[in-house]
């Protein structure tokens, strides 16, 4: 009788999909008011870790094909967000910046993001939520995933 209501139950894979899926959504819906997507909050999250970085190691760190990226800095640029500047060893390279106002957006990410776990861990409590983090993080290692806060 156990072995079929474990069968029944969805497993954990299926669970972890389910749960990204709504995550990705939720975080989505979150960075709405700000006008900026998860990839906008990536490549400034990276920026504000790596000041200084070109493009080509930016495209590196995110896994992000450099077209793509080149796409999202152009609109991060019009916005204000970042700076590309050509570095004076080799003008074809350019390295790209947080500006004033993009660090006054990585902050509200920062407060989405915040936002993003309370509403995703809302049902658990705080030796719960560290338990689920321990878990998720060993999965995340197992899967060759780096982990970041």
């Amino acid at each position: 009788m156990a072995l079929e209501r474990d069968h029944e139950r969805p497993n954990v894979a299926s669970l972890m999909s389910q749960i990204g899926t709504r995550a990705a959504q939720e975080f989505a819906r979150l960075l709405q008011p700000l006008r900026l997507t998860p990839y906008d909050a990536g490549v400034l999250r990276a920026l504000g870790q790596s000041p200084g970085v070109s493009q080509q190691e930016l495209a590196g760190r995110l896994g992000m094909h450099a077209s793509r990226l080149v796409a999202i800095l152009d609109t991060l640029e019009e916005r204000g967000f970042v700076a590309r500047k050509a570095r004076a060893e080799d003008r074809r390279v350019y390295a790209v910046e947080l500006t004033e106002a993009g660090g006054d957006a990585l902050h509200a990410v920062g407060l989405a993001a915040r936002a993003h776990n309370e509403v995703m861990c809302a049902g658990l409590n705080e030796a719960e939520r560290a338990q689920l983090r321990e878990l998720l993080e060993k999965v995340a290692e197992g899967q060759g995933l780096g982990t970041r806060d």
